[in-house]
């Protein structure tokens, strides 16, 4: 069965690699970036957190990436140790810096899913925008062949499984009421 999975993953890989466009490359290569140490997610609490409205909204969205980054870059990554498709030859240059660190699960799809839960929990309105942003960081990572289709799909899990922490918690936290 894992022989499997793993023969689909790579399926799935040395068909997007061959899919690469000098146009998706432009999209895809930004919107990745955007995810790196959760940039976008921060750039989005700053107004929340400004806004006595949103304020909780905001710091429930720094707790899920919290929560996300805890169990998915410092615990389960260094559990599993699955090396990075970018480690193996699909015959395309990487086209960012080689991450760092290992690829299951995807820690860009995490926090982002993470963060789309938040809003469908707590600011209805950005849901799907969110929603639609935290796909496309998904297949990004995918498509730059620095993750798996199951490191992704997993982040996904991870990602929705910390949101839902994070809104069920963050409203009995004293620090965020005030």
């Amino acid at each position: 069965m894992l022989r499997q999975i793993v023969a689909w993953d790579n399926r799935i890989l040395k068909k997007l690699a061959a899919k690469h466009t000098p146009l998706l490359n432009k999209i895809l290569v930004p919107v990745t970036k955007s995810g790196n140490n959760g940039y976008i997610w921060f750039a989005i609490c700053i107004p929340l957190l400004l806004l006595n409205k949103y304020r909780l909204t905001g710091f429930t969205v720094i707790l899920a990436m919290i929560i996300s980054g805890l169990t998915g870059e410092i615990t389960i990554k260094h559990i599993v140790g699955r090396v990075r498709p970018c480690n193996r030859d699909f015959g395309k240059d990487l086209l960012i810096k080689h991450p760092a660190h290992y690829s299951f699960p995807s820690g860009h799809t995490s926090s982002s899913f993470a963060v789309a839960m938040v809003m469908f929990f707590m600011l209805p309105a950005l849901f799907i925008p969110v929603l639609l942003y935290a796909c496309l960081m998904g297949f990004s990572r995918m498509y730059l062949l620095v993750h798996y289709p199951t490191d992704v799909i997993a982040g996904v899990f991870l990602g929705t499984l910390c949101g839902s922490v994070a809104v069920a918690v963050s409203p009995y936290i004293p620090f965020f009421s005030f």
